[in-house]
């Protein structure tokens, strides 16, 4: 990157970083039981999550009246951040020695639309994670995830920066797109790639695997 200043990479964590799957299953098996319901297997309830079916639909295939959505909706949130469900998440195998390699050259930042912040900062030192990120930010989605997903990221880069935004959710692209940042749509996360697409993201990879590609085609490294 001669003459230029680098980015800032703002991260996203769930789906981006931590493969957060099986956690989503169980919370939503645990929930699902407890209302009577047959939880799908996990490849086909992930599979739905990704081309982002709602909750009524996913809930009518696993037995759920319709009444109990709300139920089920405010069961899953409660949760989701605890201790014993996070403990689910694990790290992709190219995280850390992605992050190893970028932080020598980027200043790196992470956002997240998390609504704890003692399980958050927990969560990121078991992955000894927390070293790699100038800046920590994060806020429940509520509703608007791509507006709390800007806020945030405007908290942690400097102004009149250049920025970087790498997640697996539409709100991150829409966030990045608003600001007028470049974004980097990775399909190892809640949404495939087809839903990503539709966002128009400025690249679309694999996984966190493929973003210092997607770096060097921007040729920001």
């Amino acid at each position: 990157m001669p003459g230029q200043r680098p980015p800032t990479l703002v991260f996203d964590l769930d789906g981006t970083l931590l493969d957060v799957s099986a956690r989503h299953h169980h919370v939503y098996s645990t929930v699902c039981e407890s209302l009577g319901g047959q939880p799908l297997a996990r490849d086909a309830y992930w599979h739905l999550k990704r081309r982002r079916t709602g909750w009524p639909a996913i809930l009518a295939q696993s037995g759920v009246d319709d009444a109990q959505v709300a139920t089920f909706e405010a069961m899953f949130a409660d949760r989701i951040e605890l201790p014993d469900s996070l403990g689910f998440d694990v790290l992709f195998p190219e995280t850390i020695p992605v992050l190893t390699r970028l932080v020598t050259t980027y200043r790196c930042a992470l956002v997240s639309l998390r609504s704890s912040a003692t399980a958050l900062r927990a969560q990121l030192a078991v992955f000894a994670l927390t070293p790699f990120f100038e800046a920590i930010e994060h806020a429940a989605a509520g509703s608007d995830p791509a507006f709390q997903k800007a806020r945030l990221i405007r908290k942690t880069v400097p102004a009149d920066d250049p920025a970087v935004v790498i997640g697996d959710t539409e709100a991150d692209v829409a966030a990045a797109n608003a600001l007028g940042y470049v974004s980097i749509a990775v399909c190892s996360g809640i949404r495939d790639k087809d839903i990503l697409a539709r966002d128009h993201p400025a690249y679309l990879v694999d996984d966190i695997g493929g973003v210092e590609d997607a770096l060097r085609r921007a040729r920001l490294f």
